[in-house]
């Protein structure tokens, strides 16, 4: 899996730094990105400090992890949910795609296709869990690769706002240089 390169809002998206940060800097970097945020948003001390925690922890996960991960932040509900972004050189078959677009959750995931400058089409659901908590999935797929991003888990009123932010985000992901052209294996029927 390769990391994955993309534009962003740094008033609504916190990129982990991933393998790219030493462990001896991730106190330092969690304090001075929950700082940024927290003079963009007027938080209070205790919420950035609370910020740089879960950044912290997040990154110490993410060292590991060959997948990109952010953490987003939807103002106008309050709210923050993870986004993880995976890129890999391979193409799930029809099964897989049904699998991971339509997991297993409290009500029928709701599959709408997607679309994005440099990805092209694909497709998303939104999904919730037996928790009460939602996410969505994107899934977008060329020839030899595929493109998963995972939005959540985050509570139902944020998600249309989330993901629209996402969605824009998503737009400006570039693999390769040139849009991809959709696999003939895309098929979530």
């Amino acid at each position: 899996m390769t990391r994955v390169d993309f534009e962003f809002d740094a008033a609504t998206a916190i990129p982990l730094p991933g393998a790219d940060l030493g462990s001896a800097d991730v106190a330092l970097w969690a304090t001075e990105a929950a700082s940024r945020m927290a003079d963009l948003h007027e938080f209070a001390p205790q919420q950035t400090e609370t910020l740089a925690r879960a950044l912290a922890r997040a990154q110490a996960a993410a060292a590991t992890d060959p997948a990109t991960n952010v953490l987003t932040y939807e103002p106008a509900a309050r709210a923050w949910a993870p986004l993880r972004l995976t890129l890999v050189e391979s193409e799930p078959d029809a099964g897989e795609q049904r699998q991971y677009l339509w997991p297993p959750a409290v009500l029928a995931p709701r599959v709408r296709p997607a679309l994005s400058t440099g990805l092209g089409e694909g497709f998303s659901s939104t999904v919730m869990d037996e928790d009460g908590r939602g996410s969505v999935r994107w899934l977008f797929m060329t020839t030899g690769a595929s493109f998963f991003a995972v939005l959540g888990p985050l509570d139902p009123e944020a998600i249309g706002l989330s993901a629209a932010r996402v969605e824009v985000l998503l737009d400006t992901v570039r693999i390769g240089g040139a849009p991809w052209a959709p696999s003939e294996r895309l098929d979530v029927r």
